[in-house]
């Protein structure tokens, strides 16, 4: 019977291939390095949209693994864009415009205007500033005859207490701005509360401070709300003994909360780190041992500057690991797991049940690594050598190098094909 809850499996069975052939990848391209696993996310896609009542639109937000756009595309109904770095990677990856939706704080007019020649249609709204400016640019290549009339669709971000998002006030003026529009119209409404949710008491309060927004801003004259987009934030549950039901019921608070919104609007449920965390892995290799007070301390390639874990400061709660140790001893002690950084915090985890066995050269794999790994972590401190990035696809049974220097703007390198492993 298939698990609907799959997703939030730190180590699924899915891996097994890829864990087994981990030497021969290690060989080839040198640890430290990446592994995203295309297939188990789009696994992963289509098992939330399962939960969340099948139809349900999807928009992955690019944000949490931009290395995974590429399979989103492919399952997903939009790729949600924040920066024009972001943008560039679509536009290097071919995703369509029609297909991206762009969102956001900072909104240059280049940006825009970029946006609008890759012909991305679909933008949130943060402010009544982007509101002035999206409809200024947008009127401005309507008359050039560059755009058609009604063709650009706007969402305005409601705020849900913090620096993000509108007032009721504000929407009110982004309605009035966008009337006068011949190009821009506003269609729906985006509302995102906040990342690694874990309980459905506070994801209801929210989801209810939303719900009120709602009623008052469809009373708004002028307001014509056909869609919503919005996303709960579902976490997802990185460390042993960690229990996944807190993240179950915030799916099923969410599918209980889409299933309401279908009644009225088109629904598109904003997704990604629940889908991309289980499908990524850092593998690293051991270089030191050192012995403390009789435990162990290993020293890794890498560290903290690679991989960051939501509530894991100093290693104080473990992640799960794999190691491959070419000389196992077949038990397990509680080893300190650091990085190779001059700094006291660079610890991994504090206490991980590691084979007695290990030695100098031998291999570390930290499970849930597919979200916000490489994007949140300080990769540039010290000024050390970046991850390799690969991409997985089983069905090719093939590795795609990726570049890490595409964050940078060298998008133009980034999905080599490369020999089968």
């Amino acid at each position: 019977m298939e698990d609907k809850y799959a997703f939030l499996d730190p180590m699924d069975n899915e891996w097994k291939d890829v864990m087994d052939g981990m030497r021969k990848t290690e060989q080839q391209w040198g640890a430290p390095f990446y592994i995203f696993h295309e297939n188990l996310f789009v696994r992963n896609l289509n098992l939330l949209r399962k939960c969340l009542g099948g139809d349900v639109g999807i928009a992955y937000a690019m944000k949490a693994n931009p290395w995974l756009a590429p399979a989103a595309a492919e399952t997903a109904d939009y790729i949600e864009v924040s920066t024009d770095g972001e943008l560039r990677m679509c536009r290097a990856y071919g995703i369509p415009g029609g297909r991206i939706m762009l969102d956001g704080v900072l909104r240059t007019e280049d940006m825009l205007r970029d946006a609008l020649d890759m012909g991305v249609r679909r933008f949130g709204i943060d402010s009544v500033e982007q509101a002035w400016q999206i409809a200024e640019v947008c009127d401005e290549l309507c008359g050039a005859g560059r755009l058609g009339a009604d063709s650009v669709k706007l969402l305005l971000r409601l705020g849900s207490g913090g620096r993000f998002g509108m007032d009721r006030e504000e929407a009110a003026q982004c309605i009035h701005i966008c009337d006068k529009s011949r190009t821009v119209r506003i269609v729906g409404l985006n509302y995102y509360p906040g990342t690694q949710r874990s309980e459905a008491g506070k994801l209801k309060r929210e989801l209810e401070y939303f719900r009120q927004s709602l009623n008052c801003l469809c009373e708004l004259p002028g307001a014509e709300i056909s869609e919503i987009q919005f996303g709960c934030g579902v976490g997802f549950p990185y460390f042993i003994g960690e229990k996944r039901e807190g993240y179950t019921a915030a799916v099923d608070e969410a599918a209980g909360f889409v299933h309401e919104l279908r009644k009225k609007f088109k629904v598109i449920y904003e997704a990604g780190r629940c889908a991309a965390a289980s499908a990524g892995v850092y593998v690293t290799k051991v270089f030191q041992i050192k012995e403390r007070e009789g435990k162990k301390i290993l020293f890794c390639l890498g560290g903290t500057n690679h991989l960051r874990y939501p509530g894991g400061a100093l290693g104080i709660r473990t992640p799960h690991i794999e190691n491959l140790c070419a000389a196992p001893a077949g038990r397990t002690s509680g080893c300190m797991v650091c990085g190779a950084l001059c700094n006291e915090a660079d610890v991994l985890a504090r206490s991980a049940a590691v084979d007695e066995g290990v030695q100098r050269g031998d291999l570390l794999i930290f499970c849930g690594a597919g979200a916000y790994s490489a994007t949140e972590a300080p990769n540039l401190f010290l000024s050390m050598e970046m991850p390799s990035v690969l991409v997985y696809n089983k069905m090719d049974n093939v590795y795609y190098p990726l570049d890490m220097r595409c964050l940078r703007g060298h998008a133009s390198t980034y999905r080599l094909l490369d020999d089968r492993m």
